[in-house]
């Protein structure tokens, strides 16, 4: 034989090489793709004694029928009736009364009442009194209960005590529903005495 059959017959054989070895690799590649997929269906599919079970959520059902509107199934919302101004007064009186019975055990607010109590010869009974409508009308004719509250001022707990009363939100509104009235009438009469 001759030098160029033996090449040839070398080509001929790297080829039938070259071709089993991609179909070699093919039959690799099938075979790992369907172990791949098992894998994946069998992540997604649980079993309990050997029954499969899927945690994937059913798909709702696509609504096809029109949405009828029906007034007979609305909600109707009800509000209270805005209260009388008698009757705002009256739930002010008794917020007030309220947060200082909060305070009525505390002993710098007894010795208030009682210190109030005597310089007005039990005109003003307690600190209630001042948060009510008819403060200016009780502060001109009692003009002591201004130096009971500066005396009283000068004990830092008792300060605290009314720091606390007078910044409840609550208890502000409440005595500005109480003596909006009060000043607004007021100050026309101050003005024409003047």
């Amino acid at each position: 034989m001759s030098k160029v059959s033996y090449i040839l017959i070398a080509v001929m054989l790297a080829a039938l090489l070259y071709m089993g070895a991609v179909r070699g690799y093919q039959v690799y590649e099938r075979k790992a793709a369907e172990k791949a997929a098992e894998e994946a269906a069998n992540t997604g599919v649980f079993t309990f004694q050997n029954v499969p079970v899927t945690l994937a959520a059913p798909l709702p059902e696509p609504v096809s029928r029109p949405v009828v509107f029906d007034p007979s199934q609305t909600a109707i919302f009800l509000e209270d009736a805005p209260l009388s101004d008698e009757r705002q007064k009256q739930q002010a009186q008794e917020t007030i009364a309220s947060i200082l019975a909060d305070y009525e055990q505390d002993p710098n607010i007894q010795k208030f009442n009682r210190d109030l109590a005597a310089a007005t010869q039990g005109g003003v009974e307690d600190l209630g009194a001042l948060g009510g409508v008819e403060l200016v009308k009780i502060l001109k004719e009692n003009p002591q209960v201004g130096q009971v509250v500066q005396e009283s001022m000068k004990n830092p707990a008792f300060a605290k005590t009314i720091e606390q009363i007078f910044t409840n939100p609550q208890f502000v509104e409440s005595v500005k529903q109480l003596q909006g009235a009060g000043p607004v009438e007021a100050a026309p009469q101050t003005k024409k005495a003047e």
